[in-house]
């Protein structure tokens, strides 16, 4: 087990009711960490934030797709992939045209027929929330929010499901003040220093760091603000993206609008 802990530097408002930013789910980082974007599951737009939270309206666009859950940023950083819960589609947006490139439900792809018992029809609103890219070999992974809780492996075409997990306490996704039945998960970051993912919690309020090749927890990390007295946990944490060169771990607060900025240090 290895153990980290996390110092808060940073709480930014990100709340924008004019511009429709008021429910940020989604989070993702850019490829020099320079900037991030976010999705708002109330309003049909991308959003482009500097690491302070400021809006660039600019290089935020408008596009027809609602109920968005989760986005990440792809390759040269030429495309975003988005998650519409409602369909459990990924949604490919190219950055330079701000279109729709594609869209694929995974019901379209190769070997749905392991996951089909997951997704019942008609759907519930437990279905996908968080999406990450393995940027060491292109492979997506997608997020079920709860019941189950299920990690979905695909290939970097989007059209085949590659393998599955179901997250349950034998891995180690466990919370001291949540039965296994109702902790949920609603976002997931790659860090590419340890190939492990950060996925985070929202009734849970934390983040647990997962090996994907061991099938195991390896810490979790409460996600809580200090003003002065007892340490306050952060409400409704939907989105997260990890900086592993700087060792920024940058989270959004669905009920707040707010974006938390910690620090990941090394336990000695």
């Amino acid at each position: 087990m290895t153990s980290m802990r996390l110092e808060l530097l940073r709480r930014h408002r990100i709340r924008d009711p004019g511009l429709g930013l008021n429910e940020p789910s989604g989070l993702t980082l850019n490829r020099d960490g320079s900037a991030l974007y976010t999705v708002s599951d109330d309003t049909k737009a991308i959003f482009r934030l500097n690491l302070q939270g400021r809006v660039s309206v600019s290089d935020s666009f408008f596009i027809d797709i609602d109920n968005l859950e989760g986005i990440a940023i792809r390759g040269d950083d030429s495309e975003l992939l988005v998650v519409q819960e409602a369909s459990d589609s990924l949604v490919v947006v190219d950055l330079k045209s701000r279109t729709e490139r594609s869209r694929r439900p995974l019901s379209a792809m190769t070997n749905y027929n392991t996951i089909a018992h997951h997704f019942p029809d008609p759907p519930e609103n437990n279905g996908l929330e968080g999406i990450t890219v393995n940027t060491r070999n292109d492979h997506v992974f997608v997020l079920k929010e709860h019941q189950p809780g299920l990690l979905i492996e695909l290939d970097s075409s989007l059209t085949k499901i590659l393998s599955k997990r179901v997250l349950q306490p034998s891995q180690g996704f466990i919370h001291p003040e949540l039965k296994a039945d109702m902790l949920d998960f609603s976002g997931l970051s790659y860090d590419s220093t340890s190939d492990t993912l950060w996925i985070i919690s929202d009734k849970g309020r934390c983040l647990f760091q997962y090996d994907w090749t061991g099938d195991t927890v390896l810490q979790r990390l409460d996600l809580t603000i200090s003003t002065g007295g007892k340490p306050k946990p952060i409400r409704k944490p939907e989105g997260v993206a990890f900086d592993p060169g700087r060792k920024r771990m940058y989270v959004v607060s669905d009920r707040d609008a707010d974006l938390y900025v910690f620090m990941l240090h090394d336990n000695c």
